[in-house]
């Protein structure tokens, strides 16, 4: 056995501490600095992502929950596609995140399960406690699916929110 000498009993007494009090003051560890080893959840993907109530809501708001005959429609400058009316540059961002969305956003956007997949790995990518700062609730998802990235944040999406919150509570 190798002989330790104090100061390192004393830097391993620190780190356990350190660890013990971070467990006592947040369990989740939001500082990555003072987490154990064991991952923490920090998307949406790992948590189970948007709920079933809140996607149904979004859907409903968006389409009646229905596949749009034509699929895309014009919509404030670029087309919108599918039942939750995705964008190509959301489908994009939604394609780092998410799996399985094929190769092609107006393709995707025709079926139910390709949508809902896309607005799985937007979220994924935007609706995460680490940037939100709070664990993301259905009005955090309605926003940011609403308003872009930052929509939990900006003013002109809480008419949208009000729709999706009025569709939750029928």
């Amino acid at each position: 056995m190798i002989p330790m000498r104090k100061p390192v009993y004393l830097m391993l007494y620190a780190i356990i501490l350190q660890n013990t009090f971070a467990c006592i003051v947040n369990p989740r560890y939001p500082d990555p600095t003072i987490r154990p080893t064991d991952p923490v959840p920090t998307t949406v993907a790992e948590t189970g992502g948007v709920p079933d109530n809140c996607m149904k809501c979004i859907c409903q708001v968006e389409s009646n929950c229905a596949i749009p005959n034509p699929v895309c429609k014009n919509d404030v400058g670029s087309l919108s596609c599918g039942p939750y009316q995705i964008k190509e540059a959301y489908y994009q961002d939604a394609q780092r995140e998410g799996d399985n969305l094929g190769t092609d956003w107006k393709s995707c956007t025709k079926t139910f399960e390709c949508s809902e997949r896309c607005v799985q790995g937007y979220m994924a990518r935007y609706a995460i406690e680490r940037r939100i700062g709070h664990d993301p609730t259905c009005e955090d998802f309605a926003r940011i699916h609403n308003g872009g990235p930052n929509g939990y944040n900006k003013e002109s999406t809480k008419g949208y929110w009000k729709k999706v919150n009025k569709c939750l509570n029928n």
